[in-house]
């Protein structure tokens, strides 16, 4: 596996043999350092993508990063213990690396989120280009994506047989910001618009978990009209704030409690330039 980066665009190449199955797990808002990140949970997935030799994404947020001093939403009770200490920023960057260590042949792009971008904003520190660097001393091939922007999966057959493309275009945000009604399916629509080339459109933020496929109509370079299938994913991430406080952010919004959990991807590679994709979502509620 290949993973390089140029102009927003990751790009992963792998070889293939026909039949073979890849997978992808889409992880996002894993609000790591915060008291209320399940990580049992977490752990479980990883896992579960370590057996499944599934390449992982990160989607952003995966630090909470909002107990600096800078921060007027700060609050040590929702910070780790661990955590509570001057070097916060640098100690959580090393703790998640090594949390993160036995994932790390697997991890293909962590993308910052607004949590992310916020630090870097206010404190000068880029926390998920630093946990890219530290991941790729213990061997990962991964990269810093942006907030928005694309992952390409490109393949080629082991017998030599040109291959082809999985498109997946991801932004952290991509509208439904806490939308009560909609949870922000609504902007599928508005994406499907503007987004015509892509196979899976993933977005993460608001903590809402849902998986919507639209049929599209198509035709293709010798005029043959077909039918394909564009997913549109919303991953819910892990942090199970609604649950464990009475006074927090989504006690306040009246938001509810959300799903926790992934999102996975299967191709299957079937035979020359053909691939067929499906979308498992790992979605758990409260226990």
């Amino acid at each position: 596996m290949d993973v390089s980066q140029s102009n927003g665009v990751t790009t992963v190449r792998i070889d293939v043999e026909v039949g073979q199955q890849i997978k992808i797990y889409l992880f996002s808002d894993a609000h790591f350092d915060s008291i209320f990140c399940d990580r049992d949970l977490f752990r479980r997935h990883l896992e579960r993508a370590l057996r499944d030799g599934a390449l992982i994404l990160d989607g952003g947020d995966f630090f909470d990063a909002m107990q600096g001093r800078f921060d007027p939403r700060r609050s040590m009770d929702e910070l780790r213990p661990e955590y509570r200490r001057d070097d916060y920023y640098d100690y959580v960057v090393r703790d998640a690396a090594e949390y993160l260590e036995p994932f790390a042949p697997n991890m293909v792009m962590m993308a910052p989120g607004n949590h992310e971008l916020s630090i870097l904003k206010n404190a000068n520190t880029y926390l998920t280009d630093r946990l890219v660097a530290e991941l790729r001393h213990r061997g990962a091939p991964a990269v810093t994506g942006g907030f928005k922007g694309w992952v390409r999966i490109m393949w080629r057959y082991r017998n030599g047989n040109d291959g082809g493309s999985f498109l997946i275009r991801y932004s952290h945000s991509g509208g439904g910001h806490f939308a009560p009604v909609t949870r922000g399916v609504i902007d599928t629509n508005r994406q499907a618009v503007y987004l015509p080339d892509a196979h899976v459109v993933w977005n993460g933020h608001n903590h809402d978990g849902w998986i919507v496929p639209i049929a599209r109509e198509r035709i293709n370079g010798k005029g043959s009209v077909y039918s394909d299938i564009a997913w549109f994913i919303r991953t819910p991430g892990y942090k199970a704030e609604y649950e464990g406080s009475d006074v927090g952010f989504a006690a306040q919004r009246a938001t509810g409690p959300r799903p926790r959990g992934c999102a996975v991807i299967t191709l299957e590679y079937a035979r020359k330039g053909v691939m067929s994709s499906h979308i498992e979502p790992l979605f758990e509620a409260s226990s």
